[in-house]
């Protein structure tokens, strides 16, 4: 939620708990009544989308570094037989495809990291038979493997949840917009009505967000 939305859904509950003190006499008039009660399952409506996405999108990027993490610790266990190797067999190529650090990985982008770990796969693969003397067996590489395709799991998943945040971001807009008719157009045109008979509200609801004028 964006700050002028968090400030507008302060006032909109500052109006929503002035019409339930009033209750008794908001409930004079059923049509007031009932848009009383819209603008306050609006209000629900939208705590409770940001609520929820907020919980959700905490949890997918708690559950994505885990990934992240997980494919660089596999990824520079690799790396290490691999430059050893290099250098005994004056393999300057290879030397430069594996020379880098663990803060190099951390630094680059999820393309650019996959694409690292897609290449240090491949030349596992290629040396699997110089590299035993480094311990480097069937079950490491086959793990290195499983790494690579959940990290490039998770980096698709991203995308999705993007997609995702987009729609609700489009959904909590759609109800502020909606809690904003039902104030602006039912409560304040309503109040109206209730101006002779109903002395204590004073002032226009919407002007509960800090700009009060006189009933005129």
């Amino acid at each position: 939620m964006q700050r002028f939305e968090e400030n507008k859904l302060v006032m909109f509950e500052a109006v929503e708990a002035v019409l339930s003190k009033n209750q008794t006499a908001v409930d004079t008039l059923p049509a007031l009544a009932e848009a009383k009660e819209e603008f306050a399952s609006l209000i629900k409506q939208i705590t409770d989308t940001e609520k929820k996405f907020g919980t959700v999108a905490v949890g997918k990027v708690a559950a994505r570094d885990a990934v992240e993490n997980n494919l660089i610790e596999n990824l520079l266990a690799l790396k290490g037989a691999l430059a050893s190797f290099a250098r005994k067999s004056k393999n300057a190529e290879l030397a430069l495809l594996v020379k880098f650090t663990k803060s190099d990985l951390q630094r680059i982008g999820d393309t650019d990291l996959g694409n690292k770990a897609a290449t240090v796969l491949e030349l596992v693969q290629t040396n699997k038979t110089a590299l035993a003397v480094y311990n480097v067996d069937d079950t490491e590489i086959a793990e290195f493997t499983a790494a690579v395709q959940a990290f490039k799991t998770a980096t698709a998943t991203k995308q999705t949840s993007f997609t995702g945040k987009s729609g609700a971001r489009v959904s909590l807009s759609e109800l502020f917009d909606a809690a904003d008719d039902v104030l602006k157009v039912d409560l304040d045109n309503l109040m109206l009505r209730m101006k002779k008979g109903v002395s204590r509200f004073r002032y226009r609801i919407s002007s509960r967000a800090g700009n009060k004028r006189p009933w005129r």
